[in-house]
């Protein structure tokens, strides 16, 4: 009796608790759309100091997860808008003509984020920061700080400088012309102003301070270490040291391995796996890079997805958990490598381009929910004080070392990493999926999956012996033919001999009795 007055009490405790408890995190992931930002821009500056700058922001804007749809201003569209949260305008050039009437009775009526980089305010900007702009006319030598940055000797010509604003601003800009300090950048609300971005220098980093509010991010950067450059042709004993030494030293850290698109049933590629898993077992987390794109000319369009496939089975299949993907930014714009090169990763680590070679370019980038901005090792170095350790910059950061040639190599790279005072976190404390027909792998607070299963760390290397058959043989269908032949052959050779052993005899007798019978005669 008890027990059924307790069971619709029961039954209204589960209800309440299920619509109190938060939804599991992949459940979570599934419904978080990335931001959708629309870039326009006047000219790509090509040949002036600005050239490339677009391309730095781009890559900024991946590291925060955004999608990014890119477009001069001359393409845009009346009423496209609309279908994005925020737009960015760089004004690379202020000779050019003004702006297309539909983006500016546009922009008039949008309610979502703008920020512009570079120019003369656009009239929303204007009204909403409350901005007061003096420009000099000709060349001027800048110092910037921003956090614990600081870049001096810059030079520029023509900036706008921010004398008055509203709202947040970010860093310090110093003048030699001008002798003042003014911010480097200003934001309110969804509304930002960075003034002066040049590829290359202090500037790219500043930017992503004023970026990161603008877009909203709460989350806090890391840094990471990264290896990269690993080939299945790579000195394999030299990266096990490699990975042993980074253990022994505590610095996680994350190897970014080229991949064997074929072939991988023959020894070097069994090492190469084998490797991997003694590496990934020393505290390494595995990305795969994109591979390297040789020619843009290929007769199967699909070969890269296969190929991808095959590799990815092949390190879940030997027990090594992928949980991401290195490539360059161009990547990210190009249908063919995204749907078939990409499609299979949640987590991206976003390279600059070193050199473009597209398939099916788009206008729009791929999003992922993880991703990572990439920084040389040792190009922050000039910008801060000597033995001053690194605090995070706004958006997750790999710090991106080659992989050593030789053990002097080793020893330079190990003493750099053991003389810095940065703290690096440990990628696969994060969420990361990798997910192919056959096979899931990924992280979960800390601990490696493959298909729900957590892994089982093993750093013993088992010698893989070298003998294999390179050259499959083709099934003969006639062999049991032949053989019956070949036998057959045999026995007539042998009956042949014996004939020809047998009249040989016989004529050697017939020889001697005629002679035998001659010499009787006489």
């Amino acid at each position: 009796m008890l027990m059924r007055r307790l069971l619709p009490v029961g039954l209204l405790l589960l209800v309440i608790l299920s619509m109190v408890l938060p939804l599991p995190a992949t459940a979570r992931a599934e419904e978080v759309r990335p931001q959708q930002v629309l870039l326009l821009y006047d000219s790509l500056a090509s040949g002036t100091a600005k050239a490339g700058n677009i391309e730095a922001l781009e890559r900024l804007l991946a590291a925060f997860g955004v999608q990014t749809t890119v477009m001069s201003f001359d393409r845009y569209v009346s009423g496209s808008l609309s279908t994005y949260s925020k737009l960015i305008a760089i004004r690379n050039a202020d000779d050019l003509p003004a702006l297309p009437q539909a983006l500016l009775a546009d922009l008039e009526s949008f309610s979502g984020g703008l920020l512009q980089v570079g120019g003369q305010p656009l009239a929303p900007v204007q009204r909403k920061l409350q901005l007061e702009i003096a420009q000099t006319g000709g060349a001027d030598t800048l110092s910037l700080r921003i956090d614990q940055f600081a870049q001096a000797a810059i030079t520029a010509e023509g900036i706008p400088y921010i004398v008055g604003h509203a709202g947040s601003g970010y860093g310090e800009f110093s003048s030699e012309m001008r002798g003042s300090v003014s911010p480097y950048g200003v934001a309110l609300d969804n509304y930002a102003y960075i003034p002066f971005l040049v590829k290359g220098n202090l500037t790219e980093l500043a930017a992503s301070y004023v970026l990161k509010d603008w877009l909203a991010v709460s989350a806090s950067g890391h840094y990471y270490v990264l290896l990269n450059g690993i080939y299945p042709f790579s000195d394999l004993d030299l990266l096990n040291e490699t990975a042993d030494r980074l253990y022994d030293a505590g610095i996680p850290f994350i190897a970014s391995v080229q991949p064997v698109l074929d072939h991988l049933d023959y020894p070097a590629a069994l090492r190469y796996l084998e490797t991997l898993k003694h590496v990934q077992s020393r505290n390494g987390s595995i990305i795969v890079n994109a591979p390297v794109v040789a020619s843009t000319i290929v007769q199967d369009v699909h070969v890269l997805q296969s190929q991808m496939e095959e590799f990815l089975d092949a390190l879940a299949g030997y027990g090594i958990a992928p949980l991401g993907v290195g490539a360059e930014m161009y990547w990210s714009y190009d249908q063919h490598y995204t749907q078939d090169g990409l499609r299979f990763f949640d987590s991206s680590i976003v390279f600059a381009n070193e050199k473009i070679m597209y398939r099916s370019p788009a206008d729009s980038s791929t999003a992922f929910a993880s991703n990572a901005y990439t920084v040389k090792a040792g190009e922050l170095a000039p910008y801060l004080a000597p033995r001053q350790a690194l605090a995070p910059l706004p958006m997750d950061t790999a710090l991106v070392y080659p992989f050593p040639q030789s053990r002097s190599e080793l020893e330079a790279m190990m003493q750099s990493l053991l003389a810095d005072w940065s703290t690096f976190a440990d990628y696969k404390n994060s969420e990361h999926t990798v997910r192919t027909a056959h096979n899931e792998t990924g992280s979960r607070s800390g601990h490696l999956q493959i298909n729900g299963t957590a892994i089982m760390m093993n750093n013993n290397i088992q010698e893989i012996q070298s003998e294999h058959t390179y050259v499959q043989e083709n099934e003969k269908s006639f062999k049991k033919l032949f053989s019956v032949q070949n036998n057959i052959f045999i026995v007539l050779i042998l009956v042949t001999l014996l004939l020809f052993a047998a009249f040989l005899i016989i004529g050697y007798r017939l020889y001697r009795q005629k002679y035998r019978h001659t010499g009787r005669a006489l």
